[in-house]
């Protein structure tokens, strides 16, 4: 079987090797003339024409066996002349190795709900533990899009490694911090990597898989992400409850350093990629700085804003200011540079774009209010230990992977149904989050179950979905900064999800429970506001408290969290409203784009 990527065209398919295969004499005698140069024996040649005529056409990218079996050949990148011999072993280590640290990246995210408030609890810091995230976000977020860019200037590899080594460095500190300001550093730290290791997973194969096999692949890794969120929902209580909190990010520092050694040896670089000779002009280093800047105040602004800070203060108003401004220079800088720039303008030209990157910025607020809101509303509500809270969210994030399958075979039977399944998973997530505003104290545990199930459905159907609904509308020279530019949408509505949640339920709880308490005799402002800072600080304590004050402590939580979850179902509302405005005016989709690129 021969398998070529070429600069522009990526094959194979059925239809391309039966073409390789009437052209395997010509192919022979190029492979020829090209072994005084790259040392191919004539033997390996025979060898390479006879499996061209036996076994192209039992290639198949849909099913796993299909690859492996198919992969006995030498993969050519680029022009007949520079080969790199990929096996069956070879492909295998390469997904193993993607593969590993999107597993990380489902683990960490879930395994992190589970357990910042015991953290937040040994440190005194409960009403800062969502800092443990958010510093992980904000530098995810705010490095994402870099890696599209320097990917394809540095090449895949030395990314891929990079970016795995800064997230075990991270988890390392993490394992070690004594003081919740190292820990949020350490975690800041695992954020640079973290943003490129789903990302460059999804180039790394957009590389090498054929873009209409890709929807299998795809849904595989959205499997294994959802696979790796339930190890760590269900995991992080028990591991914190056995060994302790820090074993949590120290656990997942074998297998990232196992995926830096399988990268190293078998992942390869497009042959096209920027020569190192122009890899310092290539680079849009002005770009990256202001990118990251301006991401990093502006996600700082609506992190402390409102919480530690007031939203109107001076020094809010100061990082929002400056992040504008750097955003400014961002936005000039990209139309003017010469360099490959981080965020090509053309991108954003056109309404599905906008379209679809809106609705990656609702989603990424929505599925992450809901995952960090629904442990504390299991604590409050139903009385859940840290662990029983994250057992409870084990059994419905099944259902996502299972959404990434979903997906993954319709892509396959039709480009069309890209969109549709955008419209479905939006539809999932809207009922979900509407569903979690129903949860109670005597609701039946089996009901309670069934009601987490369509958001996580719904979530696993329009990640993969939107992804690709962005990708394939640009050519393939564009799909690696593409698939960047989707995951930074989709990051930032996931920090605004984590963010805005915090501070709207810190609001109301305040408005809650001063109302309340302020009925109850000898409960002064001074007494109330200091019952507020020590559930802040631990949710706990609220057991400790005078019997009614815990009632109606718990009610404010109970209420203000409610309150998060109804603006989070209010963003699943615009995504449907845009999916209607998208298919009114009948903006132009991707298919168009994908069937050129067949």
């Amino acid at each position: 079987m021969l398998y070529s990527i070429l600069p522009d065209k990526v094959f194979p398919t059925e239809e391309r090797n039966e073409k390789c295969i009437g052209k395997s004499s010509h192919l022979s005698e190029e492979v020829l003339e090209e072994t005084h140069n790259s040392n191919v024996s004539s033997e390996n040649v025979s060898e390479f024409d006879s499996m061209a005529d036996t076994e192209t056409l039992n290639y198949d990218y849909g099913a796993m066996n299909g690859i492996i079996e198919s992969l006995d050949v030498p993969l050519t990148s680029g022009s007949l002349g520079k080969q790199t011999t990929v096996g069956k072993l070879s492909f295998i280590c390469i997904e193993l190795s993607l593969f590993a640290n999107v597993f990380l990246t489902g683990f960490d995210s879930t395994v992190t709900a589970s357990i910042y408030t015991t953290i937040g609890d040994e440190f005194n810091a409960v009403s800062t533990a969502s800092w443990i995230t958010t510093s992980y976000l904000i530098t995810s977020t705010a490095f994402q899009p870099l890696y599209g860019s320097f990917s394809d200037v540095l090449g895949r590899r030395i990314c891929l490694i990079s970016a795995t080594f800064l997230f075990i460095l991270g988890c390392l500190g993490c394992g070690l911090a004594t003081h919740i300001y190292a820990l949020d550093i350490m975690r800041a730290i695992s954020g640079i990597g973290g943003g490129g290791l789903v990302t460059l997973a999804t180039i790394i194969n957009s590389d090498i898989i054929a873009p209409e096999k890709r929807g299998n692949w795809q849904a595989f890794q959205n499997l294994l992400l959802g696979f790796g969120g339930i190890c760590g929902a269900c995991t992080g209580g028990l591991i914190t409850a056995v060994f302790g909190w820090r074993w949590c990010f120290l656990v997942q520092i074998p297998i990232g350093a196992l995926s830096i050694v399988i990268g190293y040896y078998y992942v390869i670089d497009p042959e096209n990629y920027i020569e190192s000779s122009m890899t310092l002009s290539k680079i849009d280093l002005k770009g990256s700085i202001t990118l990251v800047i301006s991401l990093s105040l502006q996600l700082l602004y609506l992190t402390i804003g409102g919480n530690e800070i007031g939203w109107f203060d001076n020094t809010a108003l100061l990082l929002i200011l400056i992040s504008v401004f750097m955003l400014i220079l961002f936005i000039s800088t990209e139309i003017a540079t010469n360099a490959l720039p981080i965020l090509p303008p053309e991108l954003l030209q056109n309404s599905f774009s906008m379209i679809i990157l809106s609705i990656g910025v609702l989603v990424g607020f929505a599925s992450y209010a809901y995952l960090f809101l629904l442990p504390v509303l299991f604590q409050i509500v139903l009385g859940d230990s840290i662990s029983m809270a994250g057992l409870r969210l084990a059994f419905p994030s099944i259902f996502t992977p299972i959404g990434g399958l979903i997906t993954g075979y319709f892509m396959n039977k039709s480009p069309d149904t890209l969109f549709a399944l955008v419209c479905f998973g939006c539809i999932c997530m809207f009922i979900g989050n509407y569903l979690s505003l129903l949860i109670h104290k005597n609701l039946n545990p089996w009901l309670l179950a069934l009601y987490l199930i369509p958001a996580n459905i719904g979530q696993g159907m329009i990640f993969p979905s939107s992804l690709f609904c962005f990708i394939y509308f640009f050519d393939k020279e564009k799909q690696a900064i593409a698939t960047s530019t989707a995951y930074l949408f989709r990051s930032i509505g996931s920090v605004w999800g984590v963010a805005c949640s915090a501070s709207i339920v810190k609001h109301y709880l305040k408005i809650y429970a001063v109302r309340k308490l302020k009925e109850i005799p000898g409960m002064d402002e001074e007494k109330i506001m200091s019952v507020l800072k020590s559930v802040s600080q631990d949710i706990s304590k609220i057991g400790f408290l005078d019997p009614i004050v815990s009632e109606i402590i718990n009610f404010a939580y109970a209420s203000s969290i409610r309150k998060a979850l109804e603006f989070s179902c209010f963003c699943c509302g615009l995504c449907l409203i845009l999916c209607v405005i998208k298919v009114i005016f009948k903006v132009n989709g991707p298919i168009r784009k994908m069937k050129s690129m067949d």
